[in-house]
């Protein structure tokens, strides 16, 4: 499997990515590097007003809300990414994306990636990319349903120390991702995701030099965010195809607890159950429409 998965993405490809919170590194630092054609970006006060309206204030933790509330209320960049959808099972979608520290470990196994996320707590993790940035993402709020119905609010603290600026420089960002899944007419699921991003520098120099160069940012972090999807989309197939394969990686990546490798390998399974009683389905309606004619 990790021949496939190389060959495919290419070292290079995911040299920053981590998921979700590759966006905070990737406004930050300005650095970084698929699936189905993405619905396009958005920087429009209409997006930002709307994505403003999908945080559930009331429901973030009490601990960040301020924080939160900060940061929505007056943000240097926001940036609605495209809006993307692949073939992916719904469980194994919303597992990554509870879990991100199993992608990153994945990524760090096969040799794709130095990133590191590090857990500290049910909600708490330890961003560094080993060139300069580090930081503190925080679940802030998150509501999970059935289907891969899913939104989950982030806060991270972050910084980047390096060229081509002379001291460091720090954001704190707000991130939604929302999700949902459905089944297209050939009876494959798919996952449409979305990523909302309100980022606060702290300096009013910065704030004009990101603003000069937010479209090629944005565009990089689209690019970064489509391409994760992308990821995880083959790593659906993967274990629709070959979950043995899956449970072998889960065992072998380093820093993965136990209960989260049982549950990978569980979720592998029945991504390959599921592609069984799709094949079957859809040999039934192949003979079905044999018949008709």
């Amino acid at each position: 499997m990790g021949g496939c998965l190389r060959s495919r993405y290419g070292r290079a490809a995911y040299a920053r990515y981590l998921g979700y919170a590759a966006v905070v590194l990737a406004l930050l630092v300005g650095a970084g590097m698929a699936s189905a054609e993405p619905v396009g970006p958005s920087t429009s006060e209409e997006a930002e007003a709307d994505a403003r309206r999908s945080v559930p204030l009331a429901k973030v933790d009490a601990a960040y809300r301020q924080s939160v509330r900060e940061v929505l209320a007056d943000p240097s960049l926001f940036r609605r990414l495209p809006t993307n959808v692949v073939d992916c099972h719904p469980d194994l979608f919303t597992f990554l994306a509870l879990n991100p520290e199993a992608l990153v470990e994945i990524w760090r196994h096969l040799g794709v990636s130095q990133v590191a996320l590090t857990r500290l707590d049910d909600k708490t993790f330890d961003i560094s990319d080993g060139a300069g940035t580090t930081g503190k993402l925080v679940v802030v709020e998150q509501t999970c349903e059935p289907a891969a119905q899913n939104r989950i609010v982030m806060y991270a603290e972050g910084s980047y120390e390096g060229k081509p600026f002379q001291r460091p420089i720090s954001a704190h960002c707000v991130l939604v991702l929302t999700s949902g899944s459905m089944e297209e007419t050939n009876g494959r699921r798919y996952v449409a995701s979305r990523l909302d991003s309100f980022i606060k520098l702290d300096r009013m120099s910065l704030e004009l030099v990101a603003k000069a160069v937010h479209p090629f940012v944005g565009q990089t972090a689209d690019r970064n965010f489509a391409d994760t999807l992308s990821f995880v989309s083959n790593l659906s197939y993967t274990a629709e195809n070959r979950p043995e394969a899956i449970e072998k990686l889960a065992l072998e990546v380093d820093k993965l607890d136990q209960p989260r490798r049982k549950e990978l390998t569980k979720l592998a399974y029945e991504c390959a159950e599921a592609g069984k009683q799709w094949q079957v389905s859809r040999a039934k309606q192949a003979s079905a429409e044999v018949e008709v004619r």
